[in-house]
């Protein structure tokens, strides 16, 4: 009997990951404006979208339906309320860390520190205060300087994605 091939697995869809990360911190170290905000948030749209699209082709529906609905409603924010976009893309950040955490979590448990271990906890760290820095951009009137740490630690996050998949 085949093996039934999923894209739902923790050795998945990293490569879109990384690539998301490591955009969406480029766009917020290069330009901090709204409108770039808007930017990056149609780009992690496609991205979930596509990867909803690949859950349909693998006929995993559930997840597919999920993705393409989350993927659809970024574009739709982006689009239709742009002032915020930039509490949305800090929520989907925090999200992606705590799927990452749930995803991840037995590996992390039991067994001493190792080197994958540490670039797990990095990529989850490094999600979330980018995300936590754009919901602050959001709440609070700060300066461009918030936009380019968040950038950077979403440019550490992709950088951790591409570092975990070299080890293993």
């Amino acid at each position: 009997m085949a093996k039934k091939v999923t894209t739902v697995n923790k050795h998945s869809d990293t490569v879109m990951a990384a690539l998301a990360f490591i955009i969406l911190g480029t766009i917020l170290v290069a330009e901090q404006s709204l409108s770039v905000i808007e930017l990056a948030v149609v780009v992690f749209g496609v991205v979930i979208l596509t990867l909803g699209v690949l859950e349909l082709i693998n006929k995993n529906l559930v997840v597919a339906i999920c993705e393409i609905v989350v993927g659809i409603a970024l574009i739709l924010v982006a689009a239709l309320a742009p002032d915020v976009a930039t509490l949305v893309l800090g929520i989907a950040l925090c999200l992606y860390a705590l799927y990452f955490l749930f995803i991840y979590w037995g590996s992390l448990t039991g067994g001493k520190l190792t080197l994958k271990k540490v670039v797990i906890i990095l990529t989850i760290l490094f999600a979330l205060v980018a995300g936590i820095l754009l919901i602050v951009a959001y709440a609070a009137s700060v300066s461009s300087d918030v936009y380019i740490a968040a950038g950077a630690f979403s440019l550490g996050a992709g950088a951790m994605i591409v570092a975990k998949k070299a080890i293993a």
